[in-house]
């Protein structure tokens, strides 16, 4: 008789869904760990009203003190295409942040809608980068898509919705992991791994008990209280919740929180440390790490896929031809005020025109953006700068 094992299941979704939940209590996670840090994280709400809510303290925003609400939507795929507008309407989250707008916005909270998306954004799409940075309603084509994507009129009611969105690239789940656990014991130096694995076991599952809690029915009006009920408090997590934890750590003085918050959610922070010392916008920042993950992500596929070759000396031949030209370009531009920003458009501009040049086997299909995104983790790898703004005259 044969094993049930074996019968290819009808619907497997389940399990899909399963990883997808376990995702999200990574990234729940992430939060945590910055108020473990000493990190201006008040407290984090699962699974009410939206996947994540996390209640900041001290931002500008906030004139008279309060809490400043981030309410996030977050949302996985297996692609590892980068995303794009139609990928972020696809998927749904700016319907669900749309309702927790018209629920809360007469509460008198401040607050940022965040869709969270596992992976990173297209940076050729002009759309879904006005979007990420709260400026979709300048943005026609943007305003005019998600007008129709929610069926509502393109008036100001949309415009102060989009000034509150914002699309924030995750890292991906089988990465994210990793990442929590190294900060953690970045957090308690001297520990061994094993208590740290143990330490991090334990704040995954306060987070899943959060998430299970069952709401209330008014939710709509918790927020505006201050003293929320049982059914919600048991779905935050607060530093007396993880009090057991922290106690339990050895955090060095030396833990600085952009570091922390660098280690949580950015891809390459070599690359970012050399191009703020070039005085790099944060445009160029975020593009230059978008970038270079789409480049990681496409070599992997292709090593996947057998197509990448074997012989180590032509992907050599590549970095070395990328390092030349990089280094040519940083000579060139070293005395600008915001070296890093020319250097990086210098560069896009260099290999869009004529990437067979420098792509001859051709390894990255020949294509200008992700030949810059393999610029880039040259550049991590410390082979190059992006110029010192301190030397600029």
């Amino acid at each position: 008789m044969a094993d049930p094992i074996e019968t290819e299941a009808p619907d497997d979704s389940g399990s899909v869904t399963l990883r997808r939940y376990e995702y999200q209590v990574h990234i729940a996670v992430q939060a945590v760990l910055e108020m473990l840090a000493g990190g201006t994280v008040q407290h984090v709400t699962c699974e009410h009203i939206e996947d994540i809510v996390v209640a900041r303290s001290g931002d500008p925003r906030c004139v008279d003190g309060g809490l400043f609400w981030d309410f996030q939507q977050i949302k996985t795929r297996d692609s590892v295409e980068p995303w794009s507008l139609a990928d972020v309407i696809s998927k749904k989250p700016l319907k669900s942040l749309w309702r927790t707008h018209t629920a809360v916005r007469s509460n008198g909270l401040v607050y940022q809608l965040t869709a969270g998306i596992e992976g990173y954004l297209d940076p050729a799409d002009a759309s879904v980068t006005a979007l990420s940075k709260g400026e979709g309603a300048q943005n026609a084509d943007c305003r005019k898509r998600i007008a129709a994507h929610l069926k509502v009129p393109q008036d100001d009611v949309l415009d102060a919705f989009l000034g509150l969105v914002r699309v924030r690239p995750l890292v991906r789940r089988e990465d994210v992991e990793a990442r929590n656990t190294r900060v953690l014991a970045d957090l308690g130096q001297g520990l061994p791994m094993s208590t740290i694995d143990a330490l991090y076991n334990e704040l995954l599952r306060l987070t899943r008990e959060a998430m299970q809690g069952r709401p209330p029915a008014r939710w709509t009006e918790l927020l505006a209280v201050d003293a929320p009920p049982p059914a919600v408090l048991s779905k935050r997590i607060t530093a007396a919740s993880v009090a057991d934890v922290r106690q339990r750590l050895t955090r060095p003085d030396h833990v600085l929180l952009e570091d922390l918050s660098e280690a949580l959610h950015g891809p390459e922070t070599a690359l970012v440390r050399k191009l703020r010392q070039g005085a790099a916008s944060r445009d160029v920042i975020e593009e230059a790490q978008m970038l270079r993950a789409q480049a990681d992500h496409y070599r992997l596929r292709e090593q996947a896929l057998g197509t990448w070759p074997d012989n180590p000396a032509v992907e050599t031949d590549l970095d070395q031809r990328l390092l030349l030209l990089a280094r040519r370009i940083g000579r060139a531009r070293k005395d600008h005020a915001q070296p890093a920003d020319t250097i990086f458009d210098d560069l896009q501009v260099a290999l869009h025109d004529n990437p067979g040049a420098y792509d001859r086997h051709p390894l990255y299909a020949q294509d200008g953006v992700l030949l810059t995104g393999r610029a880039c983790a040259v550049s991590d790898e410390c082979r190059f700068d992006w110029g010192d703004a301190r030397d600029a005259s």
